[in-house]
């Protein structure tokens, strides 16, 4: 039997933060400077975060146009673009913070990519998947990417929100 993959799936990215989360997650990694919510959402994320600017697609602010620079991303992107949404981050700030499962960072192509740009994994931060969020199985976290870092990956768990 040969298997194929399931050309007809459809990825429900349009997926919001809790609030309770948003606000643990940015007091635990607290981003200094001036920032971007590029998945703006409902606004979870943006509305905790202190000096911030947004990008939401469906008000008619691509993140994928955004090109001034900014200290710091804090965000959860649509999942199914990961590899985009990371090429283009690399090239406005030094800093990404990045909601998703952890998987979504261990491929080949996203580390090489990561490489390439000059970035590490700094810290991750894993918590209990949200209710809200799609029920995959697999580790939720908020990965801080640095530009520059080659240290260890400082691991974190969250206690239940």
């Amino acid at each position: 039997m040969k298997y194929q993959p399931n050309r007809d799936y459809k990825s429900d990215d349009v997926v919001m933060t809790p609030p309770n989360l948003a606000k643990t997650l940015i007091e635990h990694f607290n981003p200094i400077g001036y920032g971007l919510e590029p998945c703006r959402g409902t606004g979870n994320i943006w509305a905790q975060l202190k000096n911030a600017d947004w990008c939401e697609i469906t008000d008619g602010r691509n993140f994928y146009e955004y090109n001034n620079r900014v200290d710091y991303i804090f965000t959860n992107p649509p999942w199914s673009q990961i590899r985009k949404f990371l090429q283009h981050s690399y090239t406005i700030t030094d800093n990404v913070y990045i909601l998703c499962t952890v998987n979504h960072l261990w491929t080949k192509s996203r580390l090489r990519d990561m490489k390439k740009a000059g970035f590490g994994i700094k810290e991750i931060c894993i918590f209990d998947t949200p209710k809200e969020f799609p029920q995959s199985g697999f580790q939720c976290g908020m990965i801080h990417i640095c530009k520059g870092y080659k240290g260890k990956i400082k691991l974190y768990e969250l206690d239940e929100q």
